[in-house]
């Protein structure tokens, strides 16, 4: 009775595989037919719950499923035809091997309707085997294996990122001549990453800082020189001030020296480019749940299907995020935001393809500006003290962005591609900034007689009884600095470009030319609670009407009160332009030459209206003034290729700051004739692959010379000069990896020498170090593969020591009365900086079947105590021991 069931059984799956065949114009005839047919209905019935290994010959590999995503995007131009010669193909774009299990000459029977366009190796594997009634499968990081298979399509193994989705790189980042360092989604997913901010600890040559009174969200440096307006998304600047999330991320590309012809304005250091998730032709819905300490829950959602096969391919995806928690050892602070970004593409088998995607991302947080200083140190505060109002204090942002990319391929290596974006970024915040004593102006060494002492900060009249030796109990009044904005920055853009390759007397030239701009605006109203106050002496300056509190024992349930008022209403605007290319010639197998030259248009309207101010006799003010900036930047690199695995370049590249490159600060528009900051990069750099593009290793030595920087009178905040110099060198490393037995890498040392090598205002910060600039970084995660089904992961970070400015670098710690008349003499001097630190991360993940995995992430594993985000008025701690469980489900 069971044979004849099994037998049964066999029939029908035989049958239905060669209905299968039939129907797709491929049918199996003869012997070989049959034995292809009988392989599948033998394994069908099996019914185990890894039908295709078998069916091919394969061997389990636990975590292998659902990698699909992570996988980078590859250009295929793959013909209709014999199934074996499009195998072929595909084998020289990927660098995968395909074995081929079935019985010897049975592959000519098949045929291909082939695949042409940008796709995963997955996806493109999938478009060859369609309707063929065979299938695939992972054999190992190098192979994957076609056979006859009764269950779904399981992903290739992904590689180590070797590609960036911006048409404006025509070359594999083997043979590009730049640091650019890709953090792929795998990586996201192991670390249980949820911002940008922390995607970013994977690169080195990174530090992060803390928002600025005028502008939240993501602040941060690039090899020494700031980068707050050198974030970019698909291309394209997003300069909004919030924090962004990493829901709808494929990858994050940071492009690190020379970047300023394809990027414009700013791009010092380098770029940060966020590179969205988009449709693709495979089908899947993965959810990912996180719960965990402080109070954490997160939930996401990535689907995509495809739809309407007869459109020419197109596909429908969407990302969900949501969010609420606390924050490790910090009492007040809580994060609450919520994102969707759904995207459509049409057109995918077809020459002319385009995708439309909006991303929403709300964002209604307790925010935390940390610490007061105390001098040059850290303040003995409780590490976890909430110094504001944690029912008055807010940061709220509601960021919009809609952003159209239409591609024609005209043939193979030249097409014409556009990509046109509105953004809206309202946001509204409140924040209290904890403060002791006013911060010094200016560095002045020993024996420099000043006019007077330091102040309180909550009262400029009262000189400030405490030094950097004075006990936390012994501090009483702690000032609580209000920041309070109501803003609406925007952004309208459009780039086109076109990509080319052809030859000019036998020499091959790939070559991207381009033209973009538009319009960003910023409408800051900016309030103050500081009111004129005239001392019972007769002293006058500014008390602060929100009441004070203590170093030990801040009260952040107190009630708010104050006397707020506005103090500016700007509006600030910037038209802008900028024609650029570059073009990469190889010069035969070993050598390319690329150069390029960039023309930027930049005009920019600065209004800003000062109104009364409450219990002062000033008059309201009106300013109105422009600056229009033209500005060439260029770029020239060499590479040669000793390997098909490996390259040596060389890189030359300058970029320009202009006055209102971030469309948030006056100050430096007052006298409306600052010339842009000029910058110089060299850099010189080899990069190697290994195990067929599973590793990924690149390293780099570097000068950027920063001219004309620009800087503040300390006596008079409208006086701004393009007078200083500075400089940053150094060395970077760095890895990323996809290797055998479950194993991921990434990791990056940098090594930064920066120098303030000229200041007219400030020339005693000459030799000293640049603010936020970390002599060394480094960091390491490495996940691998461990006895039952289970995936683990260990890596950390450390971050030596900062200073809080580039102009003051040190600051007078005591002074005494000065002999020979007024004032007081400097008696010594410290340097105001934060310390290095390390901290140490864990993951552990268990495959619970095909379609569910349980994850745990354990951040700061010793609790280190460590200043995270460093600012000149504020320190922000880093998080405390934390701990994350997920449950993921890939269907």
């Amino acid at each position: 009775m069971k044979s004849r069931k099994i037998a049964k059984r066999i029939g029908r799956a035989g049958q239905m595989a060669r209905e299968k065949a039939l129907a797709s114009g491929q049918a199996l005839k003869g012997p070989r037919g049959w034995i292809v047919v009988g392989t599948l209905a033998a394994y069908a019935t099996l019914g185990t719950s890894q039908p295709a290994l078998a069916a091919i010959g394969g061997k389990a590999e636990p975590g292998a499923v659902g990698t699909a995503a992570t996988l980078p995007l590859k250009r295929f131009d793959i013909a209709a035809g014999p199934l074996d010669g499009a195998i072929a193909e595909y084998e020289k774009i990927t660098g995968i091997k395909v074995k081929v299990v079935l019985p010897s000459g049975t592959l000519a029977g098949f045929t291909t309707q082939g695949v042409h366009g940008l796709y995963r190796e997955d996806e493109a594997m999938q478009m060859l085997l369609k309707d063929t009634g065979l299938n695939y499968r992972t054999e190992d990081a190098t192979t994957i294996a076609v056979g006859v298979q009764a269950s779904d399509t399981v992903s290739v193994t992904a590689s180590a990122a070797d590609s960036v989705s911006m048409d404006k790189f025509t070359e594999p980042l083997l043979e590009t001549p730049q640091s650019i360092n890709v953090v792929p989604n795998f990586v996201l997913q192991d670390q249980g990453v949820s911002t940008l901010r922390d995607t970013l600890r994977n690169v080195p040559g990174i530090s992060l800082a803390a928002g600025e009174s005028g502008a939240q969200g993501d602040n941060l440096t690039i090899r020494g020189f700031t980068a707050r307006n050198d974030i970019f998304l698909d291309g394209i600047r997003d300069f909004g001030s919030y924090y962004r999330d990493a829901f709808n991320y494929e990858q994050v590309d940071v492009l690190e020296g020379p970047s300023g012809v394809q990027f414009g304005r700013g791009s010092t250091g380098g770029v940060i480019n966020q590179e969205s998730k988009v449709p693709g032709a495979s089908q899947f819905v993965h959810v990912d749940t996180q719960f965990g300490t402080d109070l954490n829950r997160r939930l996401t959602l990535d689907a995509n299907t495809p739809l309407y096969p007869e459109m020419g391919g197109t596909a429908f995806r969407v990302n969900m995020m949501g969010q609420e928690s606390g924050v490790a050892g910090r009492d007040g602070a809580e994060i609450r935001r919520f994102g969707l970004a759904p995207s459509v593409s049409v057109g995918l088998d077809d020459k002319t393809h385009a995708t439309l995607s909006y991303e929403h991302l709300t964002a209604d947080d307790t925010p935390d500006y940390g610490l007061p200083w105390q001098f040059n140190h850290l303040s003995g505060a409780n590490r976890h003290s909430y110094f504001g109002f944690a029912d008055e204090n807010y940061l709220k942002t509601n960021d919009d962005i809609l952003t159209l990319k239409v591609q024609h391929d005209f043939r193979p290596g030249l097409n014409i591609h556009t990509t046109a974006r509105g953004a809206n970024y309202p946001r509204q915040v409140q924040i209290t900034e904890s403060q002791i004593c006013s911060n010094a102006s200016q560095s002045v060494p020993v024996g420099t007689v000043v006019s007077a002492l330091p102040t309180l900060a909550y009262n400029s009249t009262i000189a400030c009884p405490y030094d950097a030796n004075t006990p936390a109990s012994e501090i009483g009044v702690v000032n609580r600095n209000q920041i309070q904005v109501k803003s609406v920055e925007t952004d309208l853009w459009d780039q086109t470009e076109i990509a080319a390759d052809f030859k000019i007397h036998g020499i091959r030239n790939d070559l991207v030319a381009g033209v973009e701009g538009g319009q960003e605006t910023s409408n800051p109203i900016r309030y103050s609670y500081s009111q004129p106050y005239t001392s019972s002496s007769g002293a006058t300056g500014t008390i602060n009407s929100v009441p004070y509190t203590t170093l030990l024992d801040p009260n952040e349930a107190q009630p708010f009160s104050g006397n707020g008022y506005i103090s500016s209403v700007v509006h600030t605007k910037a038209d802008s332009t900028g024609i650029y290319f570059v073009d990469t010639m190889k010069l035969g197998h070993l050598f390319e030459l690329s150069g390029g030259a960039r023309w930027d248009y930049f005009n920019a309207d600065y209004h800003v209206y000062t109104p009364v101010v409450p219990t002062s006799s000033a008059p309201a003010a009106f300013v109105s003034l422009s600056r229009l900036d033209k500005q060439p930047t260029y770029r020239a690199a060499f590479v040669y290729k000793p390997s098909s695995h490996g390259s040596v370049y060389f890189d030359w590249g300058t970029s320009f700051d202009p006055d209102a490159e971030s469309l948030s600060l006056s100050a430096g528009l007052v006298n409306g004739n600052v010339k842009p900051e000029e910058n110089e990069t060299y850099e010189g750099g080899a990069k190697w692959s290994f195990l067929n593009e599973r590793l990924m290793m690149e390293g780099a030595v570097f000068r950027t010379e920063k001219d004309n920087a620009h800087e503040t009178d300390p006596t008079n905040s409208n006086d701004i000069v393009a007078a200083g110099n500075q400089l940053v060198k150094g060395v970077q490393l760095s890895v990323v990896g996809r290797l055998p037995e479950g194993m991921d890498l990434v990791a990056g040392y940098a090594y930064l020498d920066s120098d303030v090598i000229y200041s007219q205002f400030f020339p005693a910060a000459v030799g000293y170090p640049l603010a936020n600039v970390p002599k060394q970084t480094f960091n390491l995660f490495v996940t691998h593969r461990l006895p039952w089904r289970l995936d683990g992961g260990l890596g950390g970070n450390y971050v030596g020591g900062r200073t809080a400015s580039s102009t003051v670098p040190y600051v007078p710690t005591s002074y005494a009365p000065n002999p020979n008349g007024a004032g007081y003499i400097v008696t010594s001097v410290a340097m105001k900086q934060v310390p290095g630190y390390w901290i140490f991360n864990a993951m552990l993940k268990r495959s619970l079947g095909e379609k569910f995995d349980f994850q745990v992430n354990v951040n700061n594993l010793l609790n280190r105590y460590y200043i995270d985000l460093p600012h000149p008025s504020h320190l922000i701690p880093g998080a405390g021991a934390n701990a994350q469980f997920g449950l993921n489900f890939k269907f």
